[in-house]
């Protein structure tokens, strides 16, 4: 914990100087690695609007690349193409919470550091109410970004894509916590908008200053847009009911006969099998003792709320 905090005291140093975080590998990043321990799970579901390959040339039809599940579960580098204004709403297995520092990170697929494609970052308690991040760019829109685009992230903030592939840009719902309808320690929904950075006012986007958005622009391709890898969550009730239960304990390890679980609290506890099928279930406190010689040999799932351990029956 001392090592997040240490990051957040120069992040917010560095923030004072009228620019934002920088890019990966510079001092005072932002970024979090899609290998960090500190993702607790990944979205599991979402719901996709195409936007057009040139929303200034329509003729040309929608994005077409990857599939819906390419911005599921953990960055792998499989991608779905929103196109222009294109937009996906993503539900998770928990609920994400107002935690320390940020709550969870967005992950794009650029492959350096100064061609990035954009987006807002919107999220909702009911799926009706959604409340946008309030973004910022400095980006000059004297000349239009292209294919060449060369960005500066220190220019950018509170937009997806802010980061190169492989690292996921955060968002902290302290941020906006005092939004009405919408509970930051009930949020069931992030929705993700393409940002059209055209700096013609007729087709460009605005930040929450007014401010057009300069973003490569156009993208004509089936890959048009911002191009989704994941989104991971830091903060969610999955971790709370783990501090809650995390004094439990289960043995032996391979186990023949008797299987003890010894939990501090009343917990609903479920068996599977390899496959998926249920075995047991029953609500258990204390030190309980389970005859599993029933149990045919091999690996099963003890299910403790939402921590699983995995035991062999031998």
């Amino acid at each position: 914990m001392s090592k997040w905090i240490l990051f957040f005291v120069l992040f917010n140093i560095f923030s004072l100087h009228a620019q934002y975080a920088p890019a990966v590998g510079e001092f005072g990043t932002s970024a979090i690695s899609k290998d960090s321990s500190i993702f607790q799970f990944w979205a599991d579901s979402a719901i996709l609007k195409r936007g057009w390959q040139n929303s200034a040339d329509k003729k040309l039809g929608f994005a077409s690349f990857g599939k819906v599940e390419d911005g599921l579960g953990n960055p792998d580098s499989k991608i779905v193409s929103f196109g222009d204004s294109g937009e996906i709403i993503l539900s998770f297995p928990h609920r994400i919470i107002n935690g320390v520092g940020p709550d969870f990170a967005v992950f794009e697929n650029s492959f350096n550091n100064t061609y990035l494609e954009l987006a807002f970052v919107e999220v909702s308690s009911d799926g009706k109410h959604f409340i946008r991040f309030p973004s910022v760019t400095l980006l000059s829109t004297i000349i239009q970004l292209g294919n060449d685009a060369v960005m500066d992230a220190t220019k950018i903030d509170n937009l997806a894509g802010k980061y190169k592939g492989g690292f996921g840009t955060p968002f902290d719902l302290e941020i906006i916590k005092d939004s009405a309808n919408l509970d930051v320690n009930n949020v069931r929904y992030v929705k993700l908008i393409d940002v059209v950075g055209s700096v013609n006012p007729i087709f460009g986007t605005k930040d929450s200053k007014g401010n057009l958005i300069n973003d490569p622009f156009p993208t004509p391709y089936p890959s048009s847009g911002f191009d989704l890898d994941a989104v991971g969550v830091i903060n969610s009730e999955f971790a709370n009911l783990d501090d809650k239960i995390q004094k439990f304990k289960i043995w032996p390890n391979p186990v023949s006969e008797i299987l003890i679980i010894d939990l501090p609290s009343t917990e609903n506890v479920s068996i599977f099998n390899s496959v998926g099928e249920h075995i047991y279930s029953n609500q258990i406190k204390g030190k309980t003792e389970l005859d599993i010689t029933h149990f045919e040999k091999g690996l099963y799932f003890v299910k403790i709320q939402n921590t699983v351990n995995k035991i062999i029956v031998q």
